[in-house]
Formats: structure tokens, sequence, C-alpha cells
């Protein structure tokens, strides 16, 4: 599985870090594949004519 790195403020990892019982890893991963599907919607309905 390819790796994918990602550069956060100090204060936003330190907030992050209040919250081990969060797999951070597994929330972006799922929040990337509900964005691309949103994504694919808008373009399927811009194709169409429909925006």
């Amino acid at each position: 599985m390819p790796t994918f790195t990602v550069s956060i403020p100090e204060d936003l990892k330190k907030k992050m870090d209040a919250h081990p019982e969060i797999n951070w890893a597994e929330y972006l991963k799922q929040r990337f594949e509900i964005r691309l599907k949103e994504f694919k919607k808008f373009e399927e309905l811009k194709n169409a004519g429909k925006l």
C-alpha cells in the first residue's frame, strides 16, 4: 500500500494526540473515500448538464 505523508501544525498534532482512541490514519482514509465519491457525483452531474 502506498504511503501518504501530511504535515500538520504542532498545535493540531497536540489536539490529535489528546485523542489516542481515534485512529487518525483510518479516519483520513475514510474521509478521502467520501470526498472522492462526492467529487465523482459532482462531475457526473456537471457533465450531464444538471448543474
